[in-house]
């Protein structure tokens, strides 16, 4: 009797094409030309304009930012938060966040507009009168739109890339690790400062000089 001749197919790796490692965060200027993109859209890109700003400010996770209701940044009376007090859904971590006053009014406006009440989420998709939250993947590929458009390479950026940038921005200005930890909601400083890979290092030294007695 023949036997059948079994081949193997070869798996291909799970990571073929993906790109992989840390996603580089925005400088102060590329935050700045996105913003400016998305205000040029007008009303089509309120919504963009007021969800990317927020995460810019707050340095969510993803999860967090998407999961944001109308409650969280505006009072009953109509008033926004100067601070957001917030309970992540990874680990049930308190987290404090502050939004600036442009974003704030970007916020309004979007609320607003929408006509969203006090228990919407804040962040919904495209399809008219949806009141699901957008999803990660949403946000995912809606960060390469905005890279994209300001002539960055979309690659590299990823929906950590607008948690880190602020986060390295303060780190970079200030030295302060204990400080970005906090507003990360991170365990220790160690998780902090894996996290913040591409950070500058804090020289403690030249910190120590500067701090006589």
């Amino acid at each position: 009797m023949a036997r059948t001749k079994t081949t193997k197919r070869k798996r291909s790796a799970w990571n073929k094409g993906r790109a992989l490692g840390q996603r580089a965060p925005l400088s102060p200027r590329e935050v700045s030309r996105i913003k400016r993109s998305l205000t040029k859209r007008g009303e089509r890109g309120m919504r963009d304009l007021a969800l990317f700003s927020t995460a810019i400010d707050s340095m969510l996770r993803a999860q967090d930012l998407v999961g944001l209701k109308v409650k969280d940044v505006r009072k009953r009376n109509r008033v926004m938060r100067d601070t957001l007090d917030l309970t992540t859904a990874n680990g049930g971590q308190s987290v404090e966040c502050v939004l600036s006053d442009k974003t704030k009014g970007a916020l309004s406006e979007w609320i607003d507009e929408s006509g969203k009440k006090p228990g919407d989420y804040l962040f919904t998709g495209r399809i008219r009168g949806s009141q699901a939250a957008m999803s990660t993947r949403q946000l995912s590929r809606l960060v390469k739109t905005w890279t994209s458009s300001v002539g960055l390479d979309e690659t590299l950026y990823g929906t950590e890339s607008l948690r880190r940038t602020r986060s390295i921005h303060i780190l970079n200005r200030t030295g302060n690790m204990e400080a970005v930890r906090i507003l990360l909601g991170l365990a220790d400083i160690r998780a902090t400062s894996r996290y913040l890979g591409g950070a500058n290092p804090v020289d403690a030294l030249t910190i120590c000089r500067s701090h006589e007695m």
